[in-house]
């Protein structure tokens, strides 16, 4: 039985830039770029979500964490369907240093990964897709 996954996803604004990982889905042979965030746990509000995640992957708080939207996402990822709700929040990392680097590593989970500022000239240059579909800009 395929299930609905429920996440929380932050938007961090670098000026006109914002903050996303990225990823690489091997169907699709495919990068594409995703807010940091994850799984919410039992019991857990949206908004602890997003601290404990930036907590485990950046080691770092957020601070004025402001829920601005919710999405449905029905996708294929690696060649499997996946459908999740996010709920969307907005807000600042305390560590002040990340703002100053282009780009940085992460753990996710135990795989590391890379995460850094994107403005929406430099998406469309690229011509990366952002997920889950939303008006990031």
């Amino acid at each position: 039985m395929q299930t609905i996954i429920v996440k929380a996803m932050l938007v961090v604004r670098n000026g006109n830039k914002l903050l996303f990982s990225r990823g690489f889905d091997t169907g699709k042979k495919e990068a594409f770029l995703r807010p940091l965030g994850g799984h919410m746990e039992f019991g857990e509000i949206g908004a602890e979500t997003v601290r404990r995640e930036m907590q485990e992957e950046v080691g770092c708080d957020v601070l004025d964490v402001k829920f601005i939207s919710a999405v449905e996402n029905l996708f294929t990822y690696n060649g499997k369907q996946g459908h999740e709700i996010i709920l969307m929040y907005e807000g600042k990392l305390a560590d002040e240093s990340l703002y100053r680097k282009d780009k940085f590593m992460f753990m996710e989970g135990k795989r590391e990964t890379e995460a850094g500022w994107y403005s929406k000239a430099d998406v469309a240059k690229e011509n990366i897709p952002i997920f889950p579909p939303f008006n990031y800009f």
